[in-house]
């Protein structure tokens, strides 16, 4: 777009040119005149598509040639006048000037009223591109290898809306911005693909800013926008790189520009939890540390160390199996509305694209499962044998470790825990705390080559003799032939 802009102060155009060439959204190419006798000589020569002018320094004469000028004009007038008098009304009336500024302008609607125009200006089409037709631009983007028939002169973007349900919105609104008369615009099932017809980087990075801004304003939810600024190649090497550039957005949120050139190198990453943070994990809920699980989720946020996506996806859908087991323990998963957000926590892990959101999503819901399992101990409504399991499980090498002590624990008489044990195990509390500890002692043997007595202490027995009666009841010889089977 060509705008000339008609004043006598200077610094005032400079002002107007500046915010234009700054926030306007699209090409604009502007003319400074500062005296209205040059007026003609520079709409003769600059052809502008708008003139902006003080019509205060506009003759009431109409037989001027000044006037005979504008008469002929037959592109947009908007106007800006120091006073609102009714004899400058007049004079735009007659110039059917299409709005009347009162100074200081209110630049905002300025950028609006001259996209409007924008957008009405016929199109001259001085693209250096070979036009294709959609077919053919979406078999090229996904199928051909060959060189592409798009010529050099362009720069290649995709776009991602914040919410993919406004992909619609969006596609529509592209088409009516004053970008639009420069780029081609095609969508896909969760973004779109935006062709500049320029070779000039500058003018595609302003644009792109000014589309993040303006959607922002018109929609209130952000984009994200990746360029293909590599060496020129097919369209379909162009869309693979540029969207491998927008995965970024999973650590870095919406509202910014990823570049193809300017990628992050994923870390090795285990995705599987090691069995001491499954214990960390319980532990940590257990004991309501809820900070402890922040921690351990943060650590996977620290700055400047990524992880490839899916491996981050199934690591927390590790996280989240421990934080079910927390449940089915206190019964949580009998409240319909916890475990309808614990289905949606599973589908915000598997597909929301923010990874910081589903961080905080989780640590939402543990912290509410804390406070309701706080609740159960309370009201006696927590599963007794299984806390009791879960203390075995972790302090079965403590010698000190007895019925007495559990029940204790859990604040329970050691006659209740008794009973209910047996009843839900089918064995005695005691026999259970043996078998726990003789099943970890047979590993210890044929791993390792501590001596019979170490093995005895590391899992409980302070009396070695005691430990082979013990093991030979329960395994049928003593440990030493045991070890010596394997």
């Amino acid at each position: 777009m060509r705008l000339l802009l008609i004043d006598r102060d200077p610094a005032e155009l400079s002002g107007i040119r500046w915010f234009l060439h700054t926030y306007f959204p699209g090409d604009v190419t502007i003319e400074l005149c500062t005296s209205m006798s040059e007026a003609p000589q520079s709409i003769q020569q600059f052809e502008p598509d708008a003139i902006l002018l003080n019509i205060d320094l506009f003759p009431n004469n109409r037989l001027t040639a000044l006037n005979h000028t504008f008469q002929k004009y037959s592109g947009a007038i908007l106007a800006m006048t120091t006073e609102p008098l009714f004899k400058n009304a007049l004079k735009a009336i007659d110039l059917q000037v299409q709005h009347l500024f009162v100074k200081p302008i209110d630049l905002e609607v300025l950028k609006q009223k001259l996209t409007t125009i924008s957008l009405r200006t016929p199109l001259v089409n001085n693209a250096t591109v070979e036009e294709a037709s959609e077919e053919s631009f979406y078999y090229q983007l996904f199928i051909d290898s060959k060189p592409s028939s798009v010529k050099a002169a362009i720069h290649f973007t995709m776009i991602e809306p914040e919410h993919l349900e406004t992909l619609k919105k969006l596609f529509n609104w592209l088409q009516q911005t004053a970008i639009h008369y420069h780029m081609q615009v095609y969508p896909l099932s969760d973004s779109i693909v935006c062709l500049f017809q320029t070779n000039d980087m500058k003018i595609v990075e302003k644009d792109v800013r000014t589309l993040i801004k303006e959607w922002r304003l018109t929609s209130n939810s952000s984009l994200n926008i990746g360029i293909y600024d590599g060496e020129p190649t097919t369209l379909k090497n162009m869309y693979i790189f540029t969207k491998r550039a927008l995965h970024q957005s999973f650590y870095e949120g919406f509202g910014h520009i990823f570049y193809a050139s300017k990628q992050f190198e994923a870390q090795p990453f285990d995705p599987l939890l090691t069995p001491e943070e499954q214990q960390l994990l319980i532990s940590s809920l257990e004991e309501g540390d809820l900070e402890t699980v922040k921690t351990f989720l943060y650590q996977l946020s620290n700055e400047g160390i990524y992880y490839e996506q899916d491996d981050l996806r199934i690591h927390l859908t590790s996280v989240l199996a421990q934080i079910r087991r927390f449940m089915l323990k206190y019964k949580l998963h009998e409240k319909a509305a916890i475990e309808q957000n614990y289905r949606q926590l599973f589908h915000l892990i598997i597909e929301h694209p923010i990874f910081y959101t589903i961080l905080n999503g989780i640590i939402s819901f543990t912290q509410r499962l804390i406070e309701l399992a706080r609740k159960a101990r309370m009201e006696k409504r927590a599963d007794y044998v299984e806390l009791a399991i879960e203390i075995i499980d972790q302090q079965f090498q403590d010698s000190r470790l007895s019925l007495p002590f559990v029940a204790h624990k859990l604040g329970i008489s050691p006659n209740y825990l008794s009973t209910i044990f047996s009843k839900k195990q089918g064995l005695p509390f005691k026999r259970y705390l043996q078998q726990t500890r003789i099943h970890n002692a047979t590993k210890m043997l044929v791993e390792t080559d501590f001596a019979i007595s170490e093995i005895a202490q590391l899992n409980g027995f302070e009396d070695p003799n005691y430990f082979i009666k013990i093991f030979k009841l329960q395994i049928g010889m003593t440990p030493n032939r045991y070890r010596k089977s394997y």
